[in-house]
């Protein structure tokens, strides 16, 4: 069970990710807006972003992430379907060893994720690069890929941070 520490911990770092995420979008020229509670919950939607005659786009938004790692949902903890077969275009990872956020089509992720994750299932986090990996007692089913790997897929891009005050 996840203790009351981390929840905090893993909330507050999600909610300073959003925030660097606002500032870097509407520096580059988007218009942005917080998503609906419904949207973030069920479309895993935390921003719509969108710019004049090019289009409007939903952005999950992902902190807390160790260097170089990152985790992709296949099934939430209640078993339902994760985060990478949500509604968002994007998917928006803060990474400040990249000086900001690894931006990436949450489709292309998705397929690389289909292709290259294996269907073994591990049950210690520590054998979950490329696996699926599953705690006990819950319903998700995640894996872990390494930053590089997010480099192969065509749709890669980083944002960086907004910096000027």
């Amino acid at each position: 069970m996840i203790s009351q520490n981390r929840k905090k911990y893993s909330s507050t770092t999600g909610r300073v990710a959003e925030v660097r995420f606002f500032r870097a979008a509407q520096a580059l020229g988007f218009n942005v807006a917080k998503s609906k509670d419904e949207e973030d919950i069920y479309l895993h939607i935390d921003y719509w972003i969108s710019m004049e005659a090019k289009g409007n786009w939903g952005v999950d938004v992902k902190g807390n992430n160790l260097p170089d790692e990152i985790w992709c949902e296949f099934k939430n903890v209640r078993g339902d379907q994760g985060w990478m077969y949500g509604g968002a275009s994007i998917i928006a990872f803060d990474m400040p060893e990249e000086g900001g956020f690894v931006v990436i089509d949450r489709k292309d992720l998705k397929d690389y994720c289909e292709e290259n994750v294996s269907e073994d299932v591990v049950s210690n986090k520590r054998d979950a690069y490329k696996k699926r990996y599953t705690r006990s007692g819950r319903g998700d089913v995640i894996t872990k890929l390494m930053l590089s790997d997010l480099k192969s897929i065509p749709s890669y891009r980083v944002w960086k941070y907004f910096k000027d005050y």
